[in-house]
């Protein structure tokens, strides 16, 4: 039995018997998928390779062991997939397709040490909110954040990138001078544009869409906001 189109891990995909079996499992992006669909195992395709279309905006990249064995950009790409042959590749591969277009939001929240006292203990804020952004380099992004993890892509991404804001805010106000107060927080998060996080993203291939700061925006839809600004 082999399965004839759609999603090769869709278990509604339809199924046919006969030489359906040699031709290669057919594989494209799902409409509703994320800015980062995969890592998805070769496995699938193992001896029968992959027909693999891949969309305006979209890359794909396979790796192995954290080592980039191919990409591929727009079009249709018959790839095969067999251990052990030359120019094929192996069944242990992971396959991941990256869109432009689609953008992954990162939450974050956290303390933000404020300026001023160090003992016996900093005052700190506490503070929340999201970036969102896009990818625009797909190779920098795999070889930096991605790698050869099995976790879904966005979620490293937001493991990664998790720290950036607080940072960027804690540098900032290192430069104030006065006693600490968590609205001088406030007014450095307010202050800040999606331009001001873009040297630091570009080192994993990404760049700031949108900027929201608030604890609602970084709590899920599902989920109580988080506390507003407040010293400890």
């Amino acid at each position: 039995m082999a399965r004839r189109d759609g999603h090769p891990l869709d278990h509604r995909a339809p199924w046919e018997s006969g030489e359906a079996r040699e031709r290669p499992c057919a594989w494209s992006s799902r409409p509703d998928g994320g800015a980062v669909e995969g890592p998805f195992d070769l496995g699938f395709a193992a001896a029968h390779g992959l027909e693999l279309t891949v969309g305006r905006g979209e890359t794909a990249l396979v790796v192995r062991r954290g080592e980039l064995l191919a990409v591929r950009f727009e079009g249709r790409h018959l790839l095969p997939v067999a251990d052990g042959r030359g120019g094929a590749l192996p069944s242990n591969g992971l396959l991941t397709l990256c869109h432009d277009d689609r953008i992954i939001p990162i939450p974050w929240r956290g303390p933000v040490p404020l300026p001023g006292r160090r003992s016996p203990a900093p005052l700190v804020a506490l503070a929340a909110g999201r970036f969102d952004v896009l990818i625009v380099d797909p190779v920098r992004l795999q070889r930096t954040v991605l790698r050869d993890g099995v976790a879904p892509g966005a979620d490293l991404c937001r493991e990664a990138l998790g720290h950036l804001v607080p940072t960027i805010a804690a540098l900032r106000l290192a430069g104030r001078d006065g006693p600490p107060a968590s609205r001088d927080l406030q007014d450095v998060l307010a202050g800040l544009t999606p331009g001001d996080l873009d040297a630091e993203l570009a080192r994993y291939g990404l760049v700031c869409a949108a900027l929201h700061p608030g604890p609602e925006a970084a709590a899920p839809a599902d989920a109580p906001a988080a506390p507003r600004l407040h010293l400890v």
